[in-house]
């Protein structure tokens, strides 16, 4: 099984879980049951497809996954910041890092093609 754990985009996953699991703590129970939890599923898969990803020949497939699950994200935290759930500093951070890992699931796909 190949390490995962020395990729910066994995320590970039695991940060922003964490940062987001102690965010959604302070959240309302309407959306701390709602919005946040669907949040912290989809930012946990993210670090399952890290592990997959490195573990696969062609990881093509499961990088778009990746990309696509950011996207869902990024909306879900837009409609939180919306309806006043997340305050524009906690909500500013999170999107920068989740642009941040973007590009980095977008380099590692653009490598992942040409080899």
């Amino acid at each position: 099984m190949a390490r995962y754990d020395h990729l910066p985009i994995y320590k970039s996953i695991y940060d922003i879980n964490l940062y987001f699991f102690r965010l959604a703590r302070g959240f309302p129970k309407d959306y701390k049951y709602g919005l946040a939890e669907e949040i912290e599923g989809l930012l946990t898969k993210l670090m399952d497809i890290i592990v997959e990803a490195n573990n696969m020949e062609d990881k093509t497939d499961k990088l778009k996954e990746g990309l696509v699950i950011i996207e869902r994200i990024k909306f879900k935290a837009r409609m939180l910041h919306e309806l006043k759930t997340m305050k524009i500093q906690s909500y500013k951070f999170f999107f920068e890092q989740l642009i941040e890992i973007s590009k980095q699931f977008e380099k590692w796909l653009n490598w992942s093609k040409a080899h």
